[in-house]
C-alpha cells in the first residue's frame, strides 16, 4: 500500500517571528509569511488591537508546532509531561496474608 502525504496546518519552526503561525499558514497555502503579516497587522489595527491579540493567542494555542523544528512551547510541553511521569511514585502490587494465627508470646514473664 502507498503512503500517501497529507499537508498539515503547524506553527513553523523555522519561518517565525513569534509563534510561527503566519510562517506556517504561509508553508500550508503556498504564500509568502511576510505578506499575511502585513495584513494581519493592518487588520489588527483597524479591529481595535484586541480582536487581532485574542484571534492570535487562540491560534498559538489551537495550531500544533512543526514536530521537525518544536518550539519552545512544544518543549516545555514535552518537559511538563515528563515531569508528571517522574514525579509519580512507583506502586507496589499489595501482598495479600492468607490463613494467618495470632499467637501471644510471653517472654521473662511479660506479656
Amino acid at each position: 500500500m502507498r503512503e500517501s502525504q497529507h499537508k498539515r496546518l503547524t506553527r513553523s519552526g523555522s519561518d517565525r517571528m513569534i509563534a510561527g503561525i503566519f510562517g506556517g499558514i504561509g508553508q500550508y497555502f503556498k504564500i509568502q509569511p511576510n505578506i499575511l503579516r502585513i495584513l494581519y497587522v493592518l487588520l489588527t489595527i483597524f479591529t481595535g488591537f484586541v480582536p487581532g491579540i485574542i484571534i492570535y493567542i487562540i491560534l498559538i494555542i489551537i495550531m500544533p508546532a512543526d514536530p521537525q523544528n518544536p518550539d519552545l512551547l512544544g518543549f516545555l510541553k514535552s518537559f511538563s509531561e515528563s515531569q508528571k511521569t517522574s514525579q509519580q511514585p512507583h506502586q507496589r502490587s499489595r501482598r495479600t496474608l492468607t490463613n494467618v494465627e495470632e499467637k501471644d508470646i510471653k517472654r521473662n514473664g511479660r506479656s
